[in-house]
Parts: structure tokens; C-alpha cells; sequence
């Protein structure tokens, strides 16, 4: 994905997450409230993919749950709707808790159970043609290197601990060494699902945002150790964006001298209240990067869809 150019013009970037992608279109997203889950998903994303803010994009990164369930037809989905929009070649992602845990109950042993949780999602990766080996770099310009993290807790083994992060000693370091590798890249972005840091109370106040509980928090960020450790190597490394999704909320905040961003589910309207004949929003986040400035501006956007029958709750 390394480009030769020397980059004369601005570079785009579209960021989005929590796809949730599923076997068949008709099937409803996993999620917390069962009876008011979200279908259609594969039908909207075909339709994201193929919209023009997408399409001039010349990066499409996402940031995890590309899958609702990891279902390597959900993965065959993304793998179909990314080509035929001719994005194959320009799209990175991670992988998110929903494309590494099983959310059904099973019985076996701790090994055996982490082990097919991680072996199906990096089948899901290699069908898709993505890195599948965590960390890793890719030069996409001469100045500019995405990194990849894994942030789901070596494979998580219930609904419970599903969506609880974690990065651990050993990707730290290596992702150190990355960091150190790409030290003269101007321009730094790093990829991972959990977020990184979450306000406290205090702290959503003073931004104007409804606290978060601590629930909430516990299970959407990485542990304490992780996060402090991951956020010292970006700082020290002069990291320009940190991106990260799972929250299915639009973050963007400077958390001690780090830009770090939040994208929200793409496939989920922002509104299902509107009338059958007023498009859907659906959001995603873009950044451009300025040249030779190397300056990125960042702004929420939104394509805006006709309702589709099945894009609804059931």
C-alpha cells in the first residue's frame, strides 16, 4: 500500500467503525438491548462504500467490528462490498471485540476456545487481505505510516468479558519498536478499537458531555497500565492521531497533547425517527492531510441515503 508519491496535493483519509457486518442482510446486530436491534447492515455499508466522499477517499481505515458475530460470511461481505467499490487496495482495518469473540454460549477449555476465537478472525483478516499479525506499519505516502494494534484482550470468552480491551507487555513493545522503526515518518496515525481514554466525570462535565459510568468505562478503554503505557509511546514518538471506534459515538479530544478520535457505528442512522421519504444519516469521520504543510483538519461527516427496507429495528 506504500505510495512513491512525493504527495502534491492533499491526502484523504474516510475513518469509520462498528460496521457489524452479518451473515445475511435480514439478520439483526447483537447488542445489549434485544429488543430493539438494528438490521440491514450489509446493504447500508454496500451503499457507504460506493458513496462519493468514500470514493474520493484515498485511504478508507476502519477501526473494528467489521463483523457482528465474526462469521466468515460476514467477512466474505466486507470482503465483496470493499472490492466492487474498488476500495481493496486503499482500506485498513482492525479487528474489533465482535469480530474475535463468539457471543453464543460454548463449552470447552480456556486454550481451545481462545484459540478458535483467533484463528477465525484472522482467517476473517488474510480472506480480506489485511495484516494479520499484531502490530503492525504500513507506509500509504513517503510521510506518512498507519499502525495497527489488537486491543481485545487476546480473545475474550463470553458475552461478559467481551468487550473489555486490553493490549498487554508484549504488543506494547513490539508496537515501541514499530514506532521507533517509523521514527522519521512526519506523520504518524495509529488504528486500534478500544479506546484509550474516556472521561471521567469531572472531565465530561467540563467538555459539555453527559458522563460516562463506570461500567461504561471499564468495559469501552483499556486497562489502566495500557493505556498510560500506549498513550507515553505516542507522545514520545510525536503520534498525530490516535483512532479508535466501539463506543458507536463521535470522539474527538486532546487528551494530554494527543488528538484522539472516536468514530461512530457507520452503519447506524443517526436518526430512525424520520419519515420513510427523508434520508438516513449515516456518519463517519474525514481527515485531510494538507501538503507539503503535513497539517490535518478533521470534521464529522455524513452520507445521507435513501431508507431502505431493510434498514430498521426489528
Amino acid at each position: 500500500m506504500s505510495d512513491s508519491s512525493s504527495g502534491h496535493r492533499p491526502f484523504r483519509i474516510a475513518h469509520l467503525s462498528d460496521l457489524h457486518l452479518t451473515a445475511d442482510n435480514a439478520d439483526a446486530r447483537h447488542e445489549p438491548k434485544l429488543a430493539n436491534r438494528l438490521t440491514g447492515m450489509n446493504d447500508t455499508f454496500r451503499r457507504i462504500a460506493a458513496a462519493q466522499p468514500i470514493q474520493q477517499a484515498d485511504l478508507m481505515l476502519v477501526t473494528g467490528d467489521i463483523t457482528d458475530q465474526g462469521q466468515a460470511r460476514a467477512w466474505q461481505q466486507f470482503r465483496k462490498t470493499v472490492a466492487d467499490a474498488g476500495l481493496a487496495a486503499r482500506t485498513l482495518v482492525v479487528l474489533g471485540n465482535h469480530d474475535v469473540c463468539s457471543l453464543s454460549p460454548r463449552i470447552g477449555s480456556h486454550k481451545e476456545l481462545r484459540r478458535t476465537d483467533l484463528d477465525r478472525a484472522r482467517r476473517g483478516l488474510v480472506l480480506c487481505g489485511q495484516p494479520a499479525r499484531y502490530p503492525w506499519a504500513l507506509e500509504v505516502r513517503k510521510d506518512i505510516v498507519v499502525f495497527g494494534l489488537d486491543s481485545n484482550n487476546s480473545g475474550n470468552l463470553s458475552p461478559v468479558t467481551n468487550a473489555i480491551g486490553r493490549l498487554g507487555f508484549r504488543q506494547l513493545a513490539a508496537f515501541a519498536g514499530l514506532l521507533h522503526k517509523h521514527r522519521d515518518a512526519a506523520i504518524k496515525i495509529v488504528m486500534l478499537h478500544h479506546s484509550p481514554s474516556i472521561a471521567n466525570r469531572p472531565a465530561s462535565w467540563r467538555r459539555g458531555r453527559p458522563p460516562v459510568g463506570m461500567v461504561t468505562r471499564w468495559l469501552h478503554q483499556l486497562p489502566e497500565e495500557d493505556r498510560r503505557a500506549f498513550r507515553l509511546l505516542c507522545l514520545t514518538h510525536r503520534v498525530r492521531l490516535i483512532l479508535h471506534g466501539h463506543l458507536h459515538e463521535a470522539e474527538d479530544r486532546l487528551v494530554n497533547g494527543l488528538r484522539i478520535v472516536g468514530a461512530p457505528a457507520a452503519t447506524e442512522p443517526l436518526s430512525l425517527s424520520a419519515a420513510a421519504s427523508t434520508p438516513r444519516r449515516f456518519p463517519f469521520f474525514h481527515y485531510t492531510v494538507g501538503s507539503p504543510s503535513g497539517r490535518i483538519t478533521r470534521a464529522l461527516r455524513t452520507i445521507a441515503l435513501p431508507v431502505a427496507p431493510a434498514a430498521r429495528r426489528s
